[in-house]
């Protein structure tokens, strides 16, 4: 099969597959949020409800909630959620709410377990008049009907709702966090390649947010329970070179640890010894992984029918330091996240279950895994050069 190119908006972390940027520019100086521009400086000083919002300055930006979800009858289902905004340099004589400059696309998906059904959908917006955007004073993040807003209160750990729908699929949960939010790497820059500092960007998550509210399919309508992730990344664009894909693994293990992982993976499928991570003990404080300390071993392989990809669905993670050897399978195979026509490029992200043990002793969890660069090569020039910001998408 031909292999196809696309244009990309997830240009860097997520994505090593897009083309080879890989990470953001550090700037070794330091600077605070006004003066930094769009720079990734150690020292961020973070501010909340702020930084939990929208960061124009910067390139590249996506919001990321995944989780497992059961009902009553304790049938399973997993989702993903996204937004994705990406600057835009425009040429303007008179500024216009329907400029290009801030592009935002959207993913939702459905793992229904049972049936073993994926529902995908993809949208992209300009923010035009309201239309997509982030707005710290609305406390909301929203493209079109598919949104999360933040309830007023603990700063710490806020409560939010999240809402997205299709003609297949709809799903309102509102997330608890269990744990106050975690900034990944050092001061406040996670780093995404041992041999290059400027590769990084600002990483924070919610590791273990309570998750519970109603998931529709078709008819059939579910109240569901559960524990989600989110994650929230912003970056300037910075390419590195021999780079092609990313796998990234967020664990939460039943005693309460949870584990952020991933490794950037080089055109031979090795990853040297950019392989890293955070480990958020039950209490909720974090401990980085340094490069190299995390170990990661793609197993068996499941092939796309969409587009003949072939994802290692099966992985065995291993962190000697403290004793921890898992095996991560998937809840289904089929968890491609591919829209026909659409302005993201394939890539595989799912529910999946974890056995294994630390220190000797059983343990177990749940998690999500994402693999990029497996299915297309990727262009990540002129986002938005060819839609204008109609929704697209496709369920399946």
């Amino acid at each position: 099969m031909a292999r196809r190119r696309w244009r990309a908006a997830r240009l860097l972390v997520l994505a090593a597959a897009l083309g080879g940027a890989l990470g953001a520019g550090v700037d070794a100086q330091g600077a605070g949020p006004e003066t930094g521009a769009g720079r990734v400086v150690p020292g961020y000083p973070f501010e909340f409800p702020r930084d939990h919002f929208s960061h124009p300055a910067f390139d590249t930006e996506w919001w990321y909630y995944t989780g497992n979800l059961e009902a009553a009858s304790g049938r399973h289902f997993g989702f993903e959620l996204t937004f994705f905004r990406k600057t835009r340099a425009v040429d303007r004589v008179e500024p216009s709410a329907w400029d290009l400059d801030q592009f935002w696309l959207a993913h939702f998906t459905i793992t229904d377990t049972r049936e073993e059904r994926f529902i995908v959908d993809e949208r992209a917006n300009r923010s035009g008049p309201g239309i997509a955007g982030s707005d710290v004073e609305k406390r909301r993040i929203w493209n079109g009907n598919w949104s999360v807003e933040w309830r007023p209160g603990d700063e710490a750990r806020p409560t939010q709702v999240l809402t997205a729908m299709n003609r297949t699929a709809s799903l309102r949960l509102t997330l608890s966090p269990r744990k106050p939010a975690v900034v990944h790497g050092h001061g406040g820059v996670s780093r995404k390649a041992a041999a290059d500092p400027r590769a990084a960007s600002h990483y924070l998550s919610f590791t273990r947010l309570a998750a519970t509210g109603t998931l529709t399919i078709e008819s059939e309508a579910f109240a569901v329970t559960g524990l989600a992730w989110m994650d929230h990344e912003f970056f300037a664009d910075y390419p590195i070179e021999g780079k092609v894909g990313w796998d990234w693994m967020s664990i939460q293990l039943d005693d309460g640890v949870d584990l952020m992982l991933f490794g950037i993976r080089d055109a031979n499928g090795g990853y040297g010894a950019d392989t890293t991570g955070t480990l958020v003990d039950a209490g909720g404080a974090a401990r980085h992984l340094e490069f190299g300390e995390v170990i990661l071993r793609p197993g068996r392989r499941w092939r796309s029918g969409s587009t003949e990809a072939e994802y290692p669905v099966e992985w065995e993670v291993e962190i000697p330091g403290i004793g921890l050897r898992l095996d991560v399978r998937p809840r289904i195979d089929a968890q491609e996240v591919f829209a026909e026509g659409g302005i993201l490029p394939a890539y595989w992200e799912g529910a999946v279950v974890v056995s294994g043990e630390r220190e000797g002793k059983p343990t177990g969890g749940i998690g999500y895994l994402e693999m990029t660069g497996y299915a297309e090569e990727f262009d990540t020039g002129g986002i938005g050069d060819e839609r204008t910001g109609a929704e697209s998408g496709s369920a399946r």
